[in-house]
């Protein structure tokens, strides 16, 4: 089959898909989108598995079609009954509706799982015996839990086979009833980048609290899980963090959060000056070499001194911590780096799914959900674009040994000129 036939049988199937859609009689429309959104993407994988399209025939097919299995998908917006496409070989089974099932179930549970021990309102019962289409007992909420946790626990505390130049650790809080109360606990989460560019969602855990301790376990199981050739730290000024990085991994560098610093420089001036003190500080962190951000924020802080000796002062003690990115990677990685952004935009995603439960009714539930999204996006970047050009940071390296060994004492014996010889011997 031709390209252009092929074009011509997507753009009759995706017609075919708009007009039920508008002539669609039942009353929510919103889960028949998502039922036939999730439908045609099954379609579309079992096309690949086969290895040709529908009525085509060609020496690339792997396996034959072999009708449907009908699957009810529990959701939020309701059951979705699925025709669920079959092969041949027994081999296919469609990959979206088996991370699509783990998130929703994660999600479906700390709701079950709030309801019944009364965390909800009066609308609770209604709404989870909506997503779920029955009404929830503890036995099928253990059985459930206990087939999700089997397999995210698994993920969870896996085993690492490469290495990570750069880390970034975050936490945030969730409510979540602990013993009749209602507390905040701490949820922490580390992000790394491969030795290829890749990104990969390294940790995640809940905690009483952000203290030393949590931050230190946290951080020390990391490393028996394998986490090596870290070069880079990024987190935000917790001493907990930075007392469990300079413990376990001393010869990595530390990366004071530049966005929250910002803040904290701004919350020591009045707010006639706010703009002119960030201007200031993007102007320190946008140069390409550490000497010149260095005196940039050595001039913010004395032209701050004699008005506002507190604001002047912190500066003067703290801005170097923002500067770690200059020794640590090439200036291209700069801007992905010196800021705790990349995992930021995942916490507004897990803040979005906790919002729904509002409440956690235990520390199980909450790291459940959580591990699970997560997992989702561990699996769609390392199936995706590489995040960082980590050939930059080889030339950066090599670039740094060379100024090693040009700034070395005359005399002194050259390890890089004797690897160099015996390479080339």
């Amino acid at each position: 089959m031709t390209f252009e036939e092929r074009e011509q049988i997507t753009k009759k199937n995706s017609d075919d898909l708009l007009s039920q859609l508008i002539y669609y009689q039942g009353e929510d429309l919103i889960s028949e989108i998502l039922r036939l959104g999730i439908q045609s993407l099954m379609e579309l994988e079992r096309d690949e598995h086969i290895g040709v399209g529908s009525y085509e025939r060609g020496d690339e097919r792997r396996s034959y079609r072999n009708g449907y299995k009908s699957r009810t998908l529990y959701t939020r917006v309701g059951p979705l009954v699925l025709q669920v496409p079959q092969t041949r070989d027994g081999a296919f089974y469609p990959s979206i509706l088996e991370r699509y099932q783990r998130s929703e179930k994660a999600l479906v549970l700390a709701l079950a799982e709030a309801y019944l021990q009364g965390v909800s309102t009066r609308k609770m019962k209604a709404v989870t015996e909506s997503l779920m289409g029955k009404e929830f007992s503890s036995a099928s909420i253990s059985r459930f839990a206990s087939t999700l946790d089997d397999e995210l626990d698994c993920w969870r505390e896996r085993s690492f086979t490469r290495e990570y130049p750069y880390v970034v650790v975050d936490a945030r809080y969730e409510s979540c009833r602990v013993d009749g109360k209602i507390i905040d606990i701490a949820c922490l989460v580390a992000l790394g980048i491969d030795s290829e560019g890749y990104r990969h969602v390294l940790g995640v855990d809940t905690s009483w609290s952000e203290s030393n301790d949590s931050w230190d376990r946290f951080i020390v199981g990391l490393k028996n899980r394998g986490l090596q050739g870290v070069r880079l730290f990024t987190s935000d000024d917790h001493p907990g963090i930075h007392h469990a990085i300079k413990k376990h991994y001393p010869g990595a560098i530390w990366q004071r959060c530049q966005r929250h610093f910002t803040v904290n420089v701004i919350d020591r001036a009045p707010k006639s000056r706010h703009d002119d003190l960030y201007a200031r500080l993007k102007q320190a962190w946008d140069c390409r070499e550490y000497d010149e951000a260095k005196t940039v924020l050595d001039k913010l802080s004395d032209d701050y001194r004699q008005k506002y000796p507190d604001l002047a002062g912190f500066v003067s003690e703290h801005a170097w911590e923002t500067l770690g990115v200059y020794y640590a990677c090439p200036v291209e990685h700069h801007k992905r780096l010196r800021t705790t952004n990349m995992i930021e935009r995942i916490n507004q995603e897990l803040k979005r799914r906790s919002r729904v439960v509002r409440i956690f009714p235990n520390p199980l539930s909450c790291r459940r959900l959580f591990t699970a999204l997560l997992k989702e996006w561990h699996e769609d970047w390392i199936s995706g674009r590489a995040y960082l050009n980590m050939d930059l940071l080889k030339e950066f390296e090599l670039k740094k040994r060379l100024h090693q060994q040009e700034r070395a004492p005359a005399g002194e014996p050259n390890i890089m000129t004797q690897k160099t010889i015996t390479v080339a011997l």
